[in-house]
């Protein structure tokens, strides 16, 4: 064994599985002995997390609220009867309840860039009118303390928080200090949590290198802040997945622990702009615009429903996100016997659409 590396057992037919079960032959039509409740198992993140869980035929419970079509591209990961996709609200704690009670292992994964709004002001509780629908404060903090306390209560073995790598108590970012808040929440209310802070990440369906590519095509050239130098360290989607997986077959051994989740390299935002530039072959002038000016843009975008672009980002923007390298025992994903993918490695597999033509116009004998 390397030193600093954990290793992750392994289980064959007929082991004990991590919560007392028996496994069957393997694969998605046998049976992991364990059940698990993933709140945001149908975003960006929660999709790769989900596959895990149903690989080995985990009986899940995904959470939902709004429409039922939104998670039923996780149906063809699971066997018949092991997804269990249930209406909720994060705002009712009985819904909660009912998703979590008789689940071993309980995963938050609830995370928004921005946050929601109505079209129009609507009345809060409090009487006041307010178009923000769910707040950073109530999506990084108040839930993740609810769904802790609620699971504690429940008896719950496991319940992992999935954070940011971003998040600082300092920040000036409201995104990145709850974030960092929210682990506090949930750590007080459910003392053996385990905490995963990822990186930016990056896959097919993120919004990091593919917001990119829309920006350099929509625009005549592509803004960047404090000339992009900011530093940044991408970790591949399906890693953090299976990293999550790891951390719940084994999780007696990291009760109360974090982890650190960051790619193998480092970058610049500029140099992931000119990677991405590379592959898609779309060339635009690389502008340095002025905090002020990106400020007032950010600050007429964030009104819109689904806003590519607000203050809150362009803070977060002009902070470095990479690992800290202090993390105890640096637990991290060469830890768990995960070895981090280059994202160069990758990104041409789902970038390479945004190349006018397609990339059929570069190779010979496809028409």
């Amino acid at each position: 064994m390397r030193a600093g590396v954990f290793r992750v057992s392994t289980r064959n037919f007929g082991a004990v599985a991590p919560y007392g079960g028996k496994y069957g032959p393997g694969g998605r039509m046998s049976n992991s002995g364990m059940t698990a409740t993933v709140f945001g198992g149908y975003g960006f993140l929660g999709r790769y997390l989900i596959n895990e869980l149903g690989q080995c035929g985990t009986r899940v419970y995904v959470p939902f609220r709004g429409c039922e079509l939104e998670v039923r591209h996780l149906k063809p990961m699971f066997d018949h009867g092991q997804l269990g996709l249930l209406p909720y609200s994060p705002r009712d704690e009985d819904s909660i309840l009912a998703s979590l009670k008789n689940s071993d292992v309980v995963v938050n994964m609830i995370g928004k860039y921005y946050e929601t709004k109505h079209i129009v002001p609507t009345r809060r509780a409090d009487g006041k009118l307010c178009r923000v629908n769910y707040s950073y404060e109530e999506v990084n903090i108040k839930i993740p303390a609810t769904l802790a306390r609620i699971a504690k209560a429940a008896g719950v073995k496991t319940f992992i928080h999935v954070s940011a790598l971003a998040g600082d108590p300092d920040s000036e970012s409201d995104w990145a200090r709850t974030k960092f808040l929210g682990e506090a929440a949930v750590k007080a209310e459910f003392p053996e949590a385990i905490i995963v802070r990822p990186a930016t990440i990056f896959g097919a369906e993120d919004r990091f290198l593919n917001l990119i590519a829309e920006t350099a095509i929509r625009l005549p050239f592509f803004p960047l802040v404090h000339g992009g130098d900011t530093l940044l360290q991408p970790v591949y989607a399906v890693d953090v997945g299976k990293a999550i997986m790891k951390i719940i077959r084994n999780h007696e051994m990291f009760e109360g622990k974090t982890f650190e989740m960051a790619g193998p390299a480092e970058y610049t935002y500029k140099e992931v702009v000119e990677l991405v530039a590379d592959i898609t072959t779309v060339k635009t002038p690389l502008v340095d615009v002025p905090v002020p000016i990106a400020n007032l843009v950010g600050s007429f975008l964030e009104q819109t429903i689904m806003p590519a672009f607000t203050t809150d980002l362009l803070k977060q923007m002009q902070y470095d996100v990479v690992a800290s390298h202090s993390n105890d025992r640096q637990r991290n994903l060469k830890f768990l016997g995960i070895e981090p993918t280059p994202m160069d490695k990758i990104a041409f597999e789902y970038m390479h659409r945004f190349r006018p033509g397609g990339h059929f116009k570069l190779v010979q004998g496809y028409h």
